[in-house]
């Protein structure tokens, strides 16, 4: 059910995408608008990324297996990693035209056309497709915690911002402001930037057994020591596995136990940890206290 969810949602972004591309990019070169032009290269990019992650969802979410003994999710976030380059090489091409077109301005302000005032009205179109993409993808992403929607997610709130500044400079252009043309096409390419440099950032956390958040492991620790039995904790280790985490443990117990008591500590720590945290696994190991 999960799955089925995730990648109709995935198939819904991937039409919505296709839609979106050929709006922008037929109406923006029919209608002389830079800016729209640009926007529609961010989606036709849009379009290969909704095809990347349905079929990463489709190897990531296969069984465990003699050569995975950890499942396959880690295909996920070696997407999410590939998916943040794509959308840097749109950003890179995007700032190069916008700067590249305003030079030519400044030295011959005719090259810039005024866009068509319909231009406008599609620009509109654009932004309530992308805000129903959006509300939509955003919403399956937090009740299902799914990386590749989360990714998602962001690509639809930077897109819609793109489109927003697209639209601001269709309107000023029709007050002879041309010049916000190429501006607006170097802010869309910058938003696309910072939003790569966020997800590159998550993606090579979720590839580095990168720990999670201060809180949540300060969380583990003091559960792990309201567990019955448990004296203190010798070491704890965490590592984050996409949106699960695993858990390595040592802790100190009484030394005058027998082996099944010392045991059933370990299986209560064992047993909270992965009810409370939704951890993968919690490893436990039991050492004798040492006062």
């Amino acid at each position: 059910m999960k799955q089925n969810t995730i990648r109709n949602v995935i198939i819904f972004s991937l039409i919505g995408n296709i839609l979106l591309t050929a709006i922008k990019l037929t109406f923006g070169l029919l209608g002389n608008s830079n800016s729209l032009v640009s926007d529609g290269f961010n989606s036709l990019y849009d379009i290969f990324v909704s095809i990347l992650i349905l079929v990463v969802l489709k190897v990531s979410n296969k069984t465990p297996d003699k050569n995975h003994p950890y499942g396959h999710e880690k295909y996920e976030g070696v997407m999410y990693l590939f998916l943040s380059f794509i959308i840097l090489l749109t950003g890179g091409f995007l700032l190069k035209s916008g700067i590249s077109n305003l030079l030519k301005y400044f030295n011959d302000n005719t090259v810039i056309i005024k866009p068509e005032s319909y231009t406008m009205i599609v620009a509109v179109v654009a932004l309530v497709i992308k805000f129903v993409l959006f509300v939509v993808t955003n919403k399956t992403a937090n009740k299902y915690n799914s990386s590749s929607l989360k990714g998602d997610t962001k690509n639809h709130l930077y897109d819609m911002l793109s489109t927003s500044v697209s639209l601001l400079s269709i309107i000023l252009a029709q007050f002879g402001l041309l010049y916000f043309e190429p501006i607006a096409t170097i802010i869309i390419s910058i938003f696309i930037l910072y939003s790569v440099y966020e997800m590159i950032k998550e993606a090579v956390s979720f590839l580095v057994d990168e720990a999670p958040k201060k809180e949540k492991v300060r969380a583990i620790h003091q559960t792990i020591l309201n567990c019955d039995g448990v004296i203190k904790i010798d070491d704890l280790k965490t590592r984050k596995h996409m949106n699960h985490i695993y858990v390595d443990v040592e802790i100190a117990v009484d030394r005058n136990l027998s082996l099944l008591e010392a045991h059933k500590i370990a299986e209560d720590v064992h047993l909270e940890v992965e009810k409370e945290f939704d951890a993968l696994h919690c490893m436990v190991h039991v050492n004798p206290y040492k006062s």
